[in-house]
């Protein structure tokens, strides 16, 4: 466990807002205005000739959606520093996309956002842990202990601003959780899993099956059912198996805990599924490495049912690059009819010719296969020039060191559709960024029906 990386799994959203109109249902005899009704009206997109429109919100991260008007954010606080690392501190606000105006709750100190539950009542988050000089002594008594690989899970009641532990399993720094229902976590342990409520309480739990050092990473859960005092249906993940190359697509009953293999593929590492689809990464080696590095490597998208059958098989024009999320690269709309991910040219083109690089976000129609771009990262470029490069130190082929500016691969996160699937959003910038701490925009793209 100690080896992967904690996860950080940053979710944005954002929605177009509406205004309000007057609807007169007087008959026309009447002569009073009492029957004059304020509407809630939501008006169509503008969307333009390719279908979609794009909304600008300037300086703000949006995590959530919390309704047609307002969205989560999140806004850095501070610096937690440890000896060998900086975690990047933030606080969290509803923010009315119409009035432009911030409900603030400063209080919290979030290291790792983990999610808005269904109804809108909670926040779902980590604090940083604290990890001493690594190798040192403290850090050993820590690692001993399991203190240095457990991480504070805490539930912030936005109605109340009320702040609580959620009881979680020691030694969690990897594990995902992952909101089921309005009180109910699917917890993964990679390993293992539980289905707690807000109080930590286990409503079911199992393994995967695995050996010691496999992993198990979830895919969908929008098949469990809370009950109550209980829970059905079934979840979906992928495994790996240590050492070895590809992923398996499995489902399991949170009741009877039966597991079925649904898929494997050699050149894959992630899937999504929603609704009835699943859509995992591949890529193709297409022949030998050389020096240990495959020159020809391509990528695509396998689109599977439900029963592991593949309905569509894509090649990309070019390679993707994670959407902000560990564990897909591609994010399916709830219905599963559109997988939204970040193209960039493969990382031997990055590394080659990075003045050249750029990164466009897609969409993909999971039934006809259409990929369509929607918007080019240096299209929405406003930063400080010089903040869109980093210094490297190198060797040349004398041996001597020196300094090389090298343009950064432009950033587009968080990705997330509403709950309609007609609206995307992403963000430019990240607020848990290190380097570039400003000028980050959340973008909302609507879909014509």
């Amino acid at each position: 466990m100690l080896g992967k990386k904690i996860l950080a799994l940053i979710l944005v959203v954002g929605v177009i807002g509406g205004v309000g109109i007057f609807k007169v249902t007087s008959d026309v005899s009447a002569k009073s205005t009492n029957n004059i009704k304020v509407m809630a009206y939501k008006p169509s997109a503008k969307v333009n000739e390719n279908g979609y429109q794009i909304d600008k919100y300037e300086n703000i991260e949006s995590a959530a959606w919390m309704n047609e008007n307002e969205v989560l954010t999140l806004t850095k606080k501070s610096e937690f520093k440890n000896p060998d690392s900086t975690r990047i501190i933030r606080y969290c606000s509803i923010y009315n996309l119409n009035t432009k105006k911030f409900e603030d709750f400063k209080n919290v100190n979030i290291d790792e956002f983990l999610g808005v539950s269904p109804d809108k009542k909670y926040v779902l988050y980590a604090e940083a842990r604290v990890i001493p000089k690594i190798e040192s002594e403290e850090w050993k008594k820590a690692l001993e202990s399991g203190d240095l690989l457990h991480k504070n899970v805490k539930l912030l009641n936005l109605s109340t601003g009320e702040i609580k532990d959620v009881n979680t399993e020691k030694l969690n720094s990897d594990a995902q959780f992952i909101w089921v229902s309005s009180n109910k976590i699917l917890a993964n342990y990679f390993n293992h899993w539980s289905v707690i409520d807000i109080n930590g309480k286990v409503y079911a739990d199992g393994n995967y099956n695995g050996e010691e050092h496999d992993d198990a990473w979830i895919s969908g859960i929008d098949d469990i059912k809370d009950l109550g005092s209980s829970v059905e249906g079934k979840f979906y993940y992928t495994q790996n198996k240590n050492g070895k190359e590809g992923v398996k697509v499995c489902s399991i009953d949170v009741k009877t805990r039966e597991i079925k293999d649904i898929y494997f593929d050699k050149y894959s590492s992630h899937a999504d599924k929603k609704g009835k689809i699943i859509i995992m990464d591949k890529f193709d080696n297409n022949g030998d490495a050389i020096n240990g590095v495959y020159t020809n490597r391509t990528f695509g998208a396998l689109i599977l049912n439900e029963s592991g059958k593949i309905i569509q098989n894509l090649k990309l024009p070019k390679g993707r690059i994670s959407s902000g999320s560990f564990t897909s690269d591609y994010i399916l709309s709830p219905d599963g009819s559109k997988a939204a991910y970040i193209e960039s040219n493969n990382e031997i083109n990055n590394n080659n010719n990075n003045e050249k690089s750029d990164v466009s976000v897609k969409v993909i129609d999971t039934k006809t296969g259409d990929i369509k771009e929607i918007v080019k990262a240096s299209s929405l470029n406003d930063k400080n020039e010089e903040n869109d490069y980093i210094t490297v130190k190198i060797k040349d082929k004398d041996g001597n060191i020196k300094e090389k500016k090298i343009k950064r691969v432009p950033c587009i996160s968080n990705i997330c559709w509403d709950s309609t699937g007609t609206a995307l959003s992403f963000t430019y910038g990240n607020s848990s960024d290190v380097i570039n701490k400003n000028n980050i925009n959340t973008y909302v793209v609507t879909f014509d029906k």
